[in-house]
């Protein structure tokens, strides 16, 4: 071969090599949003943190009750068996001054959990409160923030499950105020 034979065949492979490279197809990307939020709390204030969940339950002929304690654990009576599922204390989280009188308070001393979907319900009553950074004061639910401005309170209930209740889901709200001072 001659050196001018050669050197085509270079400029040939270089002109093959240069025509793969700007026809290969761009590597596939990929995009995604992702979300976010926050909440700023203004002083004065309470807001829900955990909800109150009793946790799967499986009733019994003669029924019985179900108690959560305000540290979260769970104990049951009569015929009822715990049957695991996610279970906690109710939790709220306030913002008050120091030295600050709270009087909290619910609206019921008894609240009825509907079945989803109808057709049944149970009674849920006693609620009971620990407090973070409260102390109490005289009267019944009267407190006086303590050593720091945030405030937690945790609740616990007693549920009473019926005789061989109705299975399903079973859902209420219940109210939690605190009056600043």
């Amino acid at each position: 071969m001659t050196r001018y034979s050669i050197f085509p065949r270079l400029i040939a492979g270089l002109l093959l090599v240069l025509a793969l490279l700007t026809s290969a197809p761009a590597a596939f990307a990929q995009s995604a949003s992702g979300e976010t939020d926050a909440v700023v709390v203004s002083p004065l204030s309470l807001v829900p943190v955990e909800d109150l969940n009793f946790g799967s339950l499986i009733p019994g002929e003669t029924g019985g009750t179900v108690v959560i304690s305000p540290a979260g654990i769970r104990t049951v009576s009569g015929s009822v068996v715990a049957a695991g599922g996610t279970v906690g204390n109710a939790e709220f989280q306030g913002y008050g001054s120091r030295n600050r009188f709270v009087y909290i308070s619910t609206a019921s001393s008894s609240y009825r959990l509907d079945r989803v979907g109808g057709g049944a319900n149970m009674r849920m009553r006693a609620l009971t409160l620990q407090a973070d950074n409260l102390a109490p004061v005289f009267f019944p639910g009267l407190f006086r923030i303590t050593s720091t401005n945030v405030i937690t309170l945790r609740i616990g209930a007693t549920l009473d499950v019926g005789a061989n209740q109705q299975a399903g889901t079973y859902e209420a709200s219940f109210p939690i105020t605190m009056n600043y001072y």
